[in-house]
């Protein structure tokens, strides 16, 4: 994924160093990358022939060397982003949702235990999402031209708040799932039924 984003930016931006690309997907993503995953992406696709070291423009830092694009990484960019993707749906089987498999055996507490942790996860995700867009939209306000960042992060907050839905529709679910049963009435005896009208009559 990471070589597709890096082919896109200097697709569509022209030449770069490794730095402007991580800026670039940070800013217009919310994705977080280290600079060295960048380098290192860098040179496998120079190896690749797929970018090709630039020209420093004159005052440029010549420690940050720029990259540019070749017909062949803009060939191959543009075929991966009109193609299917690899995955097309979300795949949740995530931590959280692997533990949760277990608490059908587990204790009313543990199985509150673990569905609090994940509320409160996914709550804390949910308002560090909700300060990026709204850095996110503030930004964009200064700035002319589309930016897809909001979006996107307004995206993943849908999915945390439907994530919350289900977390409350399982405890619901496991809370009278484990609420202890009323106990059929036993059948009353003959002998026991003879002893109750004796008790009645005196």
């Amino acid at each position: 994924m990471l070589r597709h984003l890096i082919l896109g930016s200097l697709r569509q931006g022209g030449a770069k160093h490794g730095y402007a690309v991580m800026k670039e997907i940070r800013d217009r993503a919310g994705l977080r990358v280290s600079i060295g995953n960048v380098y290192r992406e860098l040179r496998r696709l120079e190896a690749e022939g797929l970018v090709r070291s630039a020209t420093n423009p004159p005052g440029a830092d010549p420690r940050r060397a720029p990259f540019e694009s070749t017909p062949g990484g803009a060939s191959v960019f543009d075929g991966w982003l009109t193609s299917p993707p690899t995955r097309a749906l979300p795949d949740y089987r995530d931590e959280f949702c692997l533990r949760a498999m277990f608490i059908e055996d587990s204790g009313r507490e543990v199985g509150r235990t673990v569905l609090d942790r994940w509320r409160e996860d996914l709550a804390l995700h949910s308002s560090a999402l909700e300060r990026c867009r709204e850095r996110a939209l503030a930004r964009r306000s200064g700035e002319s031209g589309f930016a897809i960042l909001p979006f996107l992060l307004a995206r993943q907050l849908r999915h945390i708040a439907t994530d919350l839905t289900f977390i409350e529709e399982l405890r619901s679910a496991h809370e009278a799932w484990r609420r202890p049963q009323p106990s059929a009435r036993r059948p009353v005896s003959r002998s026991s039924r003879s002893q109750l009208r004796r008790q009645a009559a005196g």
